[in-house]
């Protein structure tokens, strides 16, 4: 009984980081439109946000794996390599790799607050159980 929850355990951690995998790519993939369609670079680094968003539900779904948000990344970089060898219309490399780090610093973002939250809902979690444990 012991393996076959082990077994499921590892199926649902395998499912999730293909999730992440597959979430990074479509993305960036979006981000790609993004670019194809000719929106204003500036623009473009809104896809910080949604990054960001991913990278948080990741995180605190995996209960605070770094693996997932790596994961993230991972699924992300063909696409956001395949952007940075795009020129802007000075003909540099800037604004697209300006992009893609963008889209890095959203997957941090979202690690970062995932961590802080978490750790926020353990403090608040062992100050409950020591009040109780008081009375």
């Amino acid at each position: 009984m012991q393996e076959e929850t082990t077994q499921r355990g590892h199926w649902k951690e395998a499912m999730m980081m293909l999730m992440a995998l597959v979430g990074g790519f479509l993305l960036s993939f979006i981000g790609f439109g993004i670019l194809w369609s000719g929106i204003a670079w500036h623009y473009q680094m809104l896809m910080f946000f949604p990054f960001l968003g991913l990278s948080w539900i990741v995180f605190r779904w995996r209960k605070g794996a770094l693996d997932a948000c790596v994961s993230l990344c991972l699924g992300a970089a063909p696409v956001g390599i395949l952007m940075t060898q795009f020129r802007d219309t000075n003909g540099s490399h800037l604004m697209p790799i300006l992009v893609v780090l963008t889209w890095i610093l959203g997957v941090l973002g979202g690690y970062f607050l995932g961590k802080i939250s978490l750790d926020a809902q353990s403090k608040s979690t062992n100050d409950i159980a020591s009040s109780e444990h008081e009375r």
